[in-house]
């Protein structure tokens, strides 16, 4: 079940339940990559696309044309397990390309999204030799509504199974592309500010999380000829994972900042580029044992490829 409250960047294209190693499991959330922005950056002067049905200027969403869209998401997490002998390290990554398709629905904008296999991999940071690439197959699709400040309603998600779904969770990937827009016309420096709660119970773990966005309109930025409008994104994370059954449960509990980047298009209407970078701190707790400290370091991007 989920519920929702309340420079120049390479290869951006215009036309961001962590569970980890035996016996770690934390929290999804959203990540972020590591390109950064190098293009120059402007007086705002946002511009609204041909088929905007806003006032020039305006941040919001409307329906995209063309009504389809494909982006490239690719994720990294690194979780460390303070124990009394050595830390305890998992790290694990993806890539994948997410095709969306957009209908119109009296809630504004109907987002349909088909995953394709997941290139992925989990390893001991400690032996890369080790890693081995294979594929992870997603049941599911994406299915969610937008209206013109953002998401407003998830109906369905794609979600792994087995390790990786203790690792990595799906569901925050419509908040993650289509991020909370004012719409209005804001002034450069202008901020505004959105909150995400999901709740998600499935057969390897049940996850809570919340997430208290604030956004900065920074300015326009030039990428490859095109201006894009450059927002800054800034959170408070907190996120449970309990695993296991009644009365042998195992409780990951983590919090901490999240910062991110969002290259908005005026003209498609689109974020054409997202990243998101978390850092965070907390606790593993399973029974009959020592309650361990926890860290959580992951980053994602996505891209729109066209």
């Amino acid at each position: 079940m989920v519920r929702k409250q309340a420079g120049n960047v390479p290869g951006v294209g215009v036309g961001p339940g962590v569970g980890v190693g035996p016996g770690v499991c934390v929290g999804a959330g959203v990540a972020m990559a590591a390109a950064v922005v190098a293009a120059v950056t402007v007086v705002v002067a946002g511009c609204a696309g041909p088929g905007s049905p806003f006032p020039r200027g305006t941040l919001a969403y409307g329906f995209p044309s063309p009504p389809n869209a494909a982006y490239e998401i690719a994720d990294t997490v690194l979780v460390t397990v303070k124990t009394t002998g050595p830390d305890v390290e998992t790290a694990g990554g993806f890539a994948q390309t997410l095709d969306l398709r957009f209908e119109r629905d009296p809630g504004g904008v109907r987002v349909r999204g088909i995953m394709q296999a997941i290139q992925g991999s989990l390893w001991d940071p400690g032996t890369p030799s080790e890693r081995r690439p294979g594929r992870w197959n997603p049941a599911g699709t994406h299915h969610f509504v937008i209206n013109r400040h953002g998401v407003s309603e998830v109906r369905s998600f794609p979600a792994l199974s087995g390790q990786p779904a203790l690792l990595f969770s799906l569901v925050g990937h419509a908040h993650d592309i289509f991020p909370r827009l004012p719409g209005t016309v804001p002034d450069p420096g202008g901020t505004w500010a959105d909150t995400v709660r999901w709740h998600v119970d499935h057969p390897d773990a049940e996850v809570t999380y919340r997430s208290a966005f604030s956004y900065t309109l920074v300015g326009d930025t030039v990428v490859d000829g095109r201006t894009l409008v450059r927002i800054a994104a800034d959170a408070d994370l907190a996120t449970v994972t309990v695993t296991g059954t009644p009365g042998n449960a195992t409780y990951r509990v983590l919090n901490g900042p999240v910062t991110g980047l969002v290259l908005w298009d005026p003209e498609r209407m689109l974020v054409a580029y997202a990243e998101y970078e978390r850092d965070l701190v907390g606790t593993l707790q399973r029974p009959d044992r020592p309650m361990l400290g926890m860290t959580l370091e992951g980053r994602a991007t996505f891209q729109l490829k066209r």
